[in-house]
């Protein structure tokens, strides 16, 4: 059973040369396929849950052989296009190779989604017919395309890095590893963020033409191939390790082995080690979603998550909600199951702090009991205090190894992680659902033509992805490629209809998406601040008590008379000052851990611009109000993107750990 359309998926973009030496071809499709395979296995761990989407400009040679290959490895084709299929066909007869032609109708039949890249700023139909260096520019933005949406780039190549052709296969594996010049996109911003960037596998390719730099077919190292190479096996890992804490101990800088090597080698190694990373989020993210949808509560809670979507004090608006969904039910859904999965994962979060602390702080009380009776004499209920002494210190280590044990598990399954990754995802599709049903990020101009299910549009159109906040490996990067991803599957940024800002949808936009999260970051600020104001008072309840029983203890320092259970009244307030110092760093560091007071900060922000928002956007527009209204809602939905990556921020400057 292939993957459901709600999944993530693993994009592979091809490129490669059009002169393939026909003696190759058998040996060519032997190491493609092999590399599939190898993907599969590698990265996805053969699971069925995570398709893989080929993105191919079907060009007779490298771009065909791979196509087939991969369709016949079970992958979906999405064909993107540097022209018109019409003009594009007049590249292919006579051809190269014979057939080649009715090889791209074959292949563009069979492909999910078809994507043209409109006309270059100052290009047209009639430019491209009649000057080859307009052509080129085409092509350029086709392997544009294919390399800012692509996880990794399979190139057919022959290894001539003089060969820079504008469009070519060398420019494009140029780009691909090292990032997109100044000179070339069309925004400054697309080249500071370098989507683009990341992974190659070089399949040498050796060309018809003359002086071709191969001669013969092999596949260059990669993969794990390449952090096996420079990172060393397990033994040489665990040595690597052992030195880092050695000089941690020490108060020296340990030594990055990725620093003694060449830049490219640097380059290649944090390509496929970002790639890596990003491909086990997307694999676990898919694995939690099948998961979730295949039980009647995990479909009742995403389903609930969507209602919430479009409910307020009247209740569930079910013509909302249809009119939504009608116009983006991916996107719907896939909110749904980050959503559900996010307050999944939020859940567990707390409850790891919780246990933390709760053991934390048990371990503690212990300890300091060990020490207070260690020196006292006497029976209770039949024992010596010398039994209870054994009885403590074995508790403490008892539960110093339960805190442990809980800190290693919340760590290897990463559930704070997972509960910011799927968090950040839900709120930005919040963003993209909206933005959808609006028409931002297609609407007008950004929008060219349509052929059937075939379109054209801005490649460079304010799409959700595209607005996202520049990507960090380690935080943001998984996101935003699914923003990316998403927006391939399902079209948006190849807009299928042109259509203007209505009545009905500014409505609903207004209604459930501005005043929801107004309502929403008004109800979460007064929440997060009475919470936080609440375990501060606690915490600072005990340290007046503590100080309190420290002023009063001098008074009970001749009471070792009065005795209660064989301890003296001053060894029950040295008990206290002892055990309220932890109670008061329980509360703060819950507190803290939590960062409650800097989110009811972030969310009064976020309330008092959804509030000036909603008090900007009049209940009815009109023609003359429609495009200022667009511009407040696309302003709007960045901000708000913005705000969550700070609000992922928070959270990542407080990792778990044991307290």
């Amino acid at each position: 059973m292939g993957a459901s359309p709600n999944r993530l998926p693993l994009v592979i973009g091809v490129t490669g040369h059009r002169d393939l030496r026909s003696q190759d071809i058998p040996l060519l499709e032997r190491e493609i396929d092999a590399v599939i395979v190898r993907l599969r296995s590698d990265y996805l761990g053969d699971d069925t849950e995570t398709p893989v989407i080929l993105l191919s400009s079907l060009t007779e040679g490298a771009d065909q052989l791979v196509a087939l290959t991969a369709l016949a490895r079970g992958a979906q084709l999405i064909a993107t296009l540097p022209l018109p299929p019409e003009e594009y066909r007049r590249d292919f007869p006579p051809g190269i190779a014979p057939g080649a032609a009715l090889a791209f109708d074959k292949l563009l039949s069979q492909s999910s989604r078809t994507l043209i890249m409109p006309f270059t700023e100052g290009n047209s139909l009639d430019a491209v017919r009649t000057d080859k260096d307009k052509r080129d520019e085409q092509y350029r933005s086709v392997g544009l395309f294919i390399i800012q949406n692509c996880d990794v780039l399979i190139a057919l190549w022959d290894g001539n890095e003089n060969d820079a052709a504008v469009g070519g296969t060398t420019e494009v594996v140029t780009f691909k590893r090292h990032g997109v010049p100044l000179t070339v996109p069309r925004s400054a911003r697309v080249s500071l963020d370098g989507p683009e960037i990341g992974p190659v596998i070089h399949v040498v390719t050796p060309r018809k033409k003359l002086g071709s730099s191969s001669s013969t077919v092999g596949v260059r190292a990669w993969g794990r191939d390449i952090i096996k190479l420079h990172r060393g096996g397990t033994i040489r890992r665990l040595l690597q390790w052992a030195a880092d804490s050695v000089a941690y101990l020490l108060g020296r800088e340990p030594k990055d082995v990725t620093y003694g090597l060449p830049p490219e080698s640097r380059l290649e190694l944090e390509a496929w080690e970002t790639f890596g990373n990003l491909i086990d989020l997307t694999r676990e993210f898919n694995n939690e979603a099948a998961a979730l949808t295949t039980t009647e509560n995990g479909k009742r809670r995403t389903a609930q998550s969507i209602d919430y979507l479009f409910t307020d004090l009247d209740g569930l608006d079910k013509p909302a909600k249809r009119r939504v969904i009608s116009t983006a039910s991916r996107e719907c859904n896939l909110y749904a199951i980050a959503d559900t999965l996010a307050q999944e994962r939020q859940a567990q979060f707390k409850r790891d702090w919780i246990g933390l602390l709760v053991l934390g702080f048990i371990a503690f009380l212990l300890f300091a009991l060990y020490h207070v009776v260690s020196g006292v004499d006497g029976l209770f209920l039949g024992y010596t205090f010398s039994f209870f002494n054994k009885v403590f210190l074995s508790g403490y280590i008892v539960f110093v190894v339960f805190t442990f044990i809980v800190y290693r598990r919340a760590r290897s399954q990463r559930h704070q992680e997972r509960f910011l990754d799927y968090r950040a995802l839900a709120e930005a599709l919040r963003v993209a659902i909206f933005w959808n049903i609006l028409g931002i990020g297609r609407h007008r101009t950004d929008v060219i033509a349509t052929v059937g299910k075939t379109s054209a549009a801005n490649a460079y159109a304010h799409g959700v992805a595209n607005c996202y906040p520049i990507k960090q490996p380690s935080e943001l990067a998984w996101v935003k490629n699914c923003l990316s991803r998403l927006e391939q599957l399902t079209g948006s940024r190849f807009a299928n209809t042109e259509r203007e800002l209505d009545q009905e949808t500014h409505a609903i936009a207004r209604r459930y998406w501005v005043c929801g999260q107004l309502s929403y970051f008004r109800r979460q600020g007064l929440r997060h601040n009475a919470r936080a104001q609440q375990l501060e008072s606690f915490a600072s309840i005990f340290f007046i008590l503590q100080i309190g029983i420290v002023v009063l203890l001098p008074l009970f320092a001749a009471c070792d008379k009065c005795q209660l259970l064989g301890l003296t009244l001053r060894d029950f307030f040295l008990i206290a000052i002892t055990v309220l110092p932890g109670l008061a760093a329980v509360f703060a560091s819950y507190s803290d851990r939590l960062a409650l007071g800097a989110q009811a900060r972030q969310y009064d922000r976020m309330r008092a611009l959804f509030d000036r928002a909603y008090a900007l956007l009049p209940e009815k527009i009109d023609g003359s109000s429609a495009n200022l209204v667009l511009e407040l809602y696309r302003e709007l939905g960045s901000e708000a993107m913005n705000e969550n990556a700070e609000w992922v921020a928070i959270y990542r400057q407080r990792p778990i750990r044991p307290q």
